[in-house]
Formats: C-alpha cells, structure tokens, sequence
C-alpha cells in the first residue's frame, strides 16, 4: 500500500443533488476488536496490515505493529475517533522508518492492488464527508491525505469510476468538517467503495526498503466518515467528440491533442494516473491551429485520465493509454 497523493481541484462537472448521508461500514470508527493481538476499527485496515501485506511481510520473523493507528476518546460524535500518528519504526532487516498512520476501508489488505481493500458499494455520490483534527511540527511537508476511490471489476479488472483527493498543509485544533469531492471518469455504476487516510503522504511502506522523509509526531484524528450528495454529469462534463488526443495508446508517452474548439485547444489541463494522483498539469495558452504536445514520458505505463477546464466553465475528460 503506498501513499503519494496530491491535491485534486474541487470542482469536475458535478452538481450536488440532494444531501443526504450515505452508510460507510463503521463510519463512525465506533467499533473496534482486537486483531493480530492490535486494536483496530471494524471494517478497516491499518499500518500494520499493510506492512504485512508488503512484499518484505512474510519475511520478517514476526508481524510488525507499529502503533501508527489507534482508538482515541477525543471523537467529534459518538463513541470513538481513529488517531493516525507518523511514528519511528524498527523493521528487522532494513532499519528504522518514520511510518504514517494509514486507515483503509476494507478487510482484504493487498500490496500488489492499484486498489487496497475497498468494500462493496453501488451507488454514485458528489462527495465524502469527515470531520478532523490535525497536529505536527511539519505538516506542510508531511502533506496528510484522505483520498477515495469508487471502482468497478469488468473482465476480473478493477476500472476506476470516480476518484477524490485531498492533501492537508495546516494544522487544525478543534475538529474541522473537510468534503472531497469526486470527479467522474465515467457514467457506470460503480461496484466497490475504496477510502483511505494516511498521516503523510511521499512515503512507501511496502518498497523494499522501506522509504519515509515524514516527520514523527504528525497526528490527524479522523472520526464520522459520509459519502453525499447525488453526482449528476453537467451538460459536458464526459463530451470528448470535440476532443481527439492521438496516438493512443502511445508507446512513446507522447500525445498530441488537437480539438475543433479553440476553448478545447487552449485550455488548462491535468493528468491524472490510476490513483487520482496528479502528474503532469499546463496552464492555459494560446489557441492555435497546431496540435498540442502532452508529454508523460518517465511516467509508468498505465491509464492515465486527461482532464481540461475550459473558459466558459467546460469540463473534458479523456482517458490516455501509455504502453
């Protein structure tokens, strides 16, 4: 399981339809049991899990518990909160790292998934919903992230539907309600629900060895987890006819875009990878006749999802291929 989430905008060609909570299993994070002889909340994974689903797990002599999530009475409703500390960890065999606190929905742990855990869930809200305290030396570097995936298996793959990330750069001292909202890839129906928060990003757990440049200290309390709203598409936000990005796939990594508006042509974009991370953003330039380079070599092969924002408020969005 790795973290490395970046900020997303807010807004995707969404609209909120009516606000009403939708169930996450133990949202509340009310519910704990003993498990691997560590406290966790049901129906989520933790630091722990995923260290032990990493491909170094199963060889070390004992399952690591590294005390990076644990139950805390400071809740903003109800019974319990869910505390994430980054914390200094002895892995025998590969020496100390500062490992974040990481809370997953789900009770399946798989380093090898683009998708860890998740748990079946049907519908399409706008957004996730959860209140949060946040405390650290250095947070702005850390960068905590709550991060949410809607995904859907079609051929025994799992196809992202929708994705929201956000990464925290202050502090907060008494709880704070924080929405993500989801941006829509597509118009299916999703089949699972993924969740993940962690207390600081730009760290992987599960390479080998380990790698961390967090800060130990750094708390994020999470408590009363919702997803709301109904997303509905606005009048383009999945209208790519206009819109034509070639070769692809492309085996070099380079795309050209060319469009027939010239508000297509000129307008700011992103790339965002199967995760919802960011990794490649432009800023609005001139419209010209000419195709337009969209470079993503040094990325890793994959589907990536291009999305441009036009002038007048537009939204597109392409998926790219590289091989």
């Amino acid at each position: 399981m790795k973290t490395g989430l970046l900020l997303l905008p807010l807004a995707f060609g969404l609209t909120l339809g009516q606000a009403q909570a939708q169930t996450i299993p133990n949202g509340t994070l009310d519910t704990w049991a003993t498990r691997n002889n560590v406290e966790a909340p049901a129906n989520w994974l933790n630091t722990d899990d995923a260290v032990a689903a990493a491909p170094f797990g199963a060889l070390l002599p004992t399952r690591i518990q590294t005390g990076t999530v644990t139950k805390s009475t400071d809740f903003q409703q109800g019974t319990f909160a869910a505390r994430l500390e980054s914390k200094t960890v002895s892995v025998p065999l590969l020496g100390s790292v500062v490992a974040p606190g990481i809370l997953a929905l789900g009770n399946k742990p798989s380093a090898n998934s683009t998708y860890p855990g998740g748990l079946p869930f049907t519908i399409r809200p706008a957004s996730m919903q959860f209140y949060y305290k946040l405390a650290g030396t250095n947070v702005a570097s850390d960068k905590p992230t709550a991060a949410v995936q809607l995904t859907r298996t079609v051929s025994g793959r799992q196809e992202p539907i929708a994705t929201g990330l956000l990464t925290f750069t202050t502090t907060a001292d008494n709880y704070t309600l924080a929405t993500v909202p989801l941006v829509y890839t597509s118009s299916a129906a999703p089949d699972s629900i993924h969740i993940a928060f962690a207390s600081g990003s730009n760290v992987s757990i599960t390479a080998v060895p380990p790698t961390s440049s967090l800060t130990a200290g750094t708390t994020f309390l999470i408590d009363n987890v919702t997803m709301v709203g109904v997303a509905t598409s606005n009048r383009t936000a999945l209208d790519t006819h206009s819109l034509n990005v070639y070769p692809n796939p492309s085996t070099s990594g380079v795309f050209a875009l060319q469009a027939d508006e010239p508000a297509l042509r000129a307008a700011p974009y992103s790339i965002l990878d199967v995760t919802g991370r960011v990794v490649r953003t432009a800023t609005a330039t001139s419209a010209t006749t000419a195709p337009r380079t969209i470079d993503l070599r040094g990325q890793a092969a994959g589907l990536y999802t291009l999305r441009l924002d036009t002038s007048d408020g537009r939204t597109v969005v392409q998926k790219l291929v590289v091989e």
